[in-house]
Order: C-alpha cells, then sequence, then structure tokens
C-alpha cells in the first residue's frame, strides 16, 4: 500500500533493473546485499547449530507483547493478503503490480519446489509442545521454506527495486524492516525455524529480481487487457480476503478484512478518477 503515496514521482514505477551490458557497467550491490546476508545467516546457523536454541529464544518474545500483535504480523506474508495489496496499484503503476505477479508466481514455485522435495518438519512436529507457545493453527509439516518470508520480501523487494535512487535510500529500510519483523513473526507464532525464515528470505527477493527483469521483457501485464486481466484477478483476491478466506490467525481477521475493504475501495477510487478523466478529455475533444 505504502507504494501509492508520493513514492513515485510523475506516477510512474519504473524498475531499476539495468540492462545486460548496463549491469556490467554499473552493477548496484546492493541488490545482493540482502539475500548474501541471508546466506551467510544460513551457514551460519547450520556451522553453529544454532536452529533449535534461537526458535526457542525468539519464540518467547510474545510473552511481552501478546499473542495478537505477532498474528497481525505473520498474515501480511501470506500470498492471497499481498495480492489484495496489489489491487489499488494496478491503474497506477502497472508495471510494478506485474512485477509482483509474476515474482509471485517465482516464489510460489520456489517455496513449494522446496518444500514438497524436502518435506522438513515444522517445530511442533520435533519439539515437546511444553517447550514453546504456539500462536493460531499448530503446523506440523513443509517446513522449509517459510512462504511468508518469501512472500513478504518478494513484496518489498518489488517495490523496493522499483523505487527512484532517492527515494530508495529513504524507503528501502522501512520496507525491509517491515518485512524482517513479518519472517520473526513466523518463528514467535511457532511455525518456522529460523532457517526457514532465511531461506524463504532468499527466495523471496530473488524472485523479485527475476520477476522484475521478467516484467520488463513481457509487458503483458501492461497494456490495457492485461490491467484488466490484472485488475479481475486481484479484486477476486480482495473479495475473497473480505467475505470467505481463513488465514489461520482469528486474531488477525480485523486487520484482514480492512485491508481488503482498503483495497477494494482505493481501486474503486482510481477507477472513478480515471473515467472522469476519460470523459473530460472526451469532452475538450468534442468542443475542438
Amino acid at each position: 500500500m505504502c507504494a501509492g503515496y508520493g513514492l513515485f514521482p510523475n506516477h510512474r514505477a519504473s524498475a531499476v533493473i539495468p540492462g545486460r551490458r548496463q549491469y556490467a557497467r554499473r552493477r548496484k550491490p546492493w541488490y545482493w546485499d540482502l539475500p548474501l546476508a541471508a546466506l551467510a545467516g544460513m551457514v551460519a546457523i547450520v556451522v553453529l547449530q544454532a536452529n533449535e536454541p534461537l526458535f526457542l529464544g525468539f519464540n518467547r518474545l510474545s510473552a511481552y507483547t501478546g499473542d495478537g500483535f505477532w498474528a497481525n504480523l505473520t498474515v501480511l506474508g501470506d500470498a492471497l493478503i499481498a495480492l489484495t495489496l496489489f489491487l489499488p496499484l494496478v491503474r497506477r503503476w502497472p508495471e510494478l503490480v506485474w512485477a509482483g505477479v509474476l515474482a509471485g508466481v517465482l516464489a510460489f514455485l520456489f517455496v513449494h519446489g522446496f518444500k514438497h522435495s524436502l518435506g522438513v518438519p515444522r517445530p511442533a512436529s520435533v519439539l515437546p509442545r511444553e517447550q514453546f507457545h504456539v500462536i493460531g493453527r499448530v503446523l506440523l509439516t513443509l517446513s522449509f521454506p517459510s512462504g511468508h518470508a518469501a512472500t513478504v520480501v518478494m513484496l518489498a523487494g518489488v517495490i523496493t527495486l522499483h523505487l527512484p535512487d532517492d527515494r530508495r535510500r529513504r524507503w528501502s529500510w522501512l520496507l525491509l524492516g517491515l518485512a524482517g519483523f513479518v519472517g520473526l513473526s513466523r518463528v514467535v507464532v511457532g511455525a518456522h525455524w529460523p532457517l526457514d525464515v532465511l531461506a524463504g528470505t532468499v527466495g523471496g527477493w530473488l524472485a523479485a529480481v527475476l520477476g522484475t527483469v521478467w516484467a520488463q521483457r513481457w509487458a503483458w501485464g501492461v497494456t490495457p487487457t492485461g490491467r484488466r486481466w490484472l485488475t479481475l484477478l486481484l479484486a477476486g483476491c480482495a473479495l475473497s480476503a473480505l467475505l470467505f478466506y481463513r488465514t489461520g490467525y482469528p486474531q488477525a481477521d480485523l486487520l484482514q478484512r480492512i485491508l481488503a475493504l482498503l483495497a477494494l475501495l482505493g481501486a474503486a477510487y482510481q477507477l472513478g478518477v480515471e473515467r472522469q478523466e476519460a470523459a473530460r478529455f472526451r469532452a475538450e475533444t468534442d468542443r475542438c
């Protein structure tokens, strides 16, 4: 949602991924800072055998804040909620939304490919229940990697990659910091190991970069037909989130409904403004 509040000049969101030749001359190391840091963290956890101790330490954070705080944070990494947040942006920033949808496909393939091929058990399958606290549903299997972490990092990454340089310096830390807290929430609610979250971070960022490149090379989503189909898809996600969808975290039901309603109202407003502008243009054309 933050992309709709003056982050992009001239009402356009242009990706900053350079072409292949430009990339050789203008490589921006920040592209890879996050996934490299996450990979380093994964290596450190494996070498130090710190996965379980870190899980137990972070999982205790809910004792200081209550369950609701972390439940509301964790739903921001739900794939349907992430798609819902794109809805108000379709008409003004179709490039960003199209890149986000393609990145979401890549993140889905990454997450579920590893989940089903590795079948890593979740903490509730390994640790005695009295050792840790679970918020929401008790999940047992398909732990690695975290889909919520991949989704929220993908979302933050796509927005970051479409920010101009001056705004990126101010907003990227906020976006990625929020994504980090959402990833941490997966440990606090008892659903994932820290290793899962870091792996999801790597996959989500790679999906954001590759999805942005893919969207630049295949621009169907920014055509009038593509924008209409994207609007229908995302409106369906928002309606589902508003009326039917259950995240498994009842403490976050109100936030889920509010986000879905705001997304629908934002899309309706954008449509109304666009129709007014079209009508004004036709009237001026007729007078000429």
